[in-house]
């Protein structure tokens, strides 16, 4: 059995792999109390994420690809982040917001996988939900408020996921580079201990990804006008 299954792994399944063992190493920090290296590993992990479909593309889909695509996520953009969120909110809160950011994650890749691969999502994917939490964490020291407002980006992201608002797949290079380039300066300057660098660049981050989850309504006026 353990043959069968080696042979069904293709080279994208072992960057999904990969993937999920960021999300592990992220929950792994967070208990050990090291949050911004738990937050720094969510942002890697959507690299990998990236990284997996585009050589699935190159080098073939595998018939594990979708479901342990899946599993991977809910690890690394839904179990990890939510741990953080559990850590940084407080009493009951922490289990609320938490628990519905993890259980909305899981509806929404349980959809996912039933509906099948389209040309647009329905609702925010669980690696852009859990890509903002991380910024959002990385740039906590900026927000005024931060529990409260926190607990309402939980709200609003968790119901965005569960959503059926279509959002386009972020295909274009003109917007995929400069998130792409930011991202890597992002770890790459985390890990070379420049924190403020990591704020503001996390910051920009926030900005762009947040952009993207606003862009249905920008849509929507548009098109009335």
């Amino acid at each position: 059995m353990g043959q069968n299954i080696l042979k069904l792994i293709k080279p994208a399944d072992v960057i999904t792999l990969i993937n999920a063992l960021l999300g592990f190493a992220s929950i792994i920090m967070t208990v050990r109390g090291q949050f911004d290296s738990a937050l720094v590993l969510i942002l890697i992990a959507v690299i990998a994420d990236g990284a997996d479909g585009a050589v699935a593309r190159y080098s073939g889909f595998g018939v594990l690809g979708a479901n342990l695509d899946s599993l991977a996520d809910v690890i690394a953009f839904g179990a990890a982040p939510a741990l953080l969120a559990f850590v940084f909110l407080t009493g009951t809160a922490a289990w609320v917001f938490s628990g519905l950011f993890l259980a909305c994650g899981i509806l929404r890749l349980a959809r996912f996988n039933v509906a099948g691969k389209k040309d647009r999502f329905e609702g925010i994917p669980i690696t852009a939900g859990g890509f903002v939490v991380a910024l959002f964490l990385l740039i906590k020291d900026y927000i005024p408020y931060f529990v409260y407002t926190f607990a309402v980006l939980l709200v609003v992201i968790s119901l965005l996921m569960a959503s059926t608002i279509d959002y386009p797949k972020l295909k274009q290079p003109l917007i995929l580079a400069p998130m792409s380039v930011v991202l890597v300066f992002d770890i790459a300057v985390f890990y070379l201990g420049y924190p403020a660098l990591v704020k503001e660049s996390s910051l920009l981050l926030f900005v762009m990804i947040f952009a993207y989850i606003l862009s249905p309504l920008g849509r929507r006026y548009y098109a009335r006008n």
